[in-house]
């Protein structure tokens, strides 16, 4: 039976012998995979993106919002215009989100990772929104370069380019630029 790496959840501060691990089972993953609703995910190995469709007219368009790497979690909610998609082969390991509510009404101190989640999700958005809102795609490119290196190093160009919100013709004019 393959074991969650809790070693790379640490930082959710979740006692190695808690049996709320034992409350999730594996998924392996591959490339174009799409993540169901109502479940949490403990990305263990890979790349998942999560992404929105623009429908105007006859065309469709992606709008990266995020990524999650290893060590990361991901919620899909019910009914939510989101959309998670695996970039890369991997394995993740999920819990339905009633389980989830289960586990904080039984153990009090899963609240304390709920609130640790919640408070990096909140912060990472409006860190995000402020970085979209006061700088141009370029400075955006180079904060990545500067502050998140994994992104440009593992994040194919195109879902690169929606995520800083330009065309990816845009994104290998700032790249020449840049380098």
């Amino acid at each position: 039976m393959a074991t969650i790496n809790k070693k790379l959840f640490s930082h959710l501060n979740v006692e190695d012998s808690d049996p709320v691990w034992e409350k999730f089972a594996k998924v392996e993953f591959s490339k174009k995979n799409r993540f169901p609703d109502h479940k949490a995910y403990l990305v263990e190995d890979g790349l998942v993106r999560k992404f929105y469709l623009n429908t105007t007219s006859d065309i469709d368009t992606e709008i990266s919002a995020e990524f999650y790497f290893p060590g990361d979690i991901f919620t899909v909610e019910k009914n939510s215009d989101a959309l998670y998609e695996a970039i890369n082969s991997g394995l993740a390991w999920e819990i339905t989100l009633d389980e989830v509510k289960d586990i904080f009404a039984v153990n009090p101190h899963c609240r304390f990772v709920q609130n640790y989640y919640l408070s990096r999700k909140l912060n990472a958005a409006m860190k995000r929104e402020m970085l979209l809102l006061k700088n141009t795609p370029q400075d955006l490119y180079e904060y990545l370069l500067k502050n998140k290196p994994h992104y440009i190093q593992n994040i194919p160009l195109k879902y690169l380019a929606s995520y800083i919100g330009i065309t990816p013709i845009s994104l290998s004019r700032i790249r020449k630029r840049v380098f």
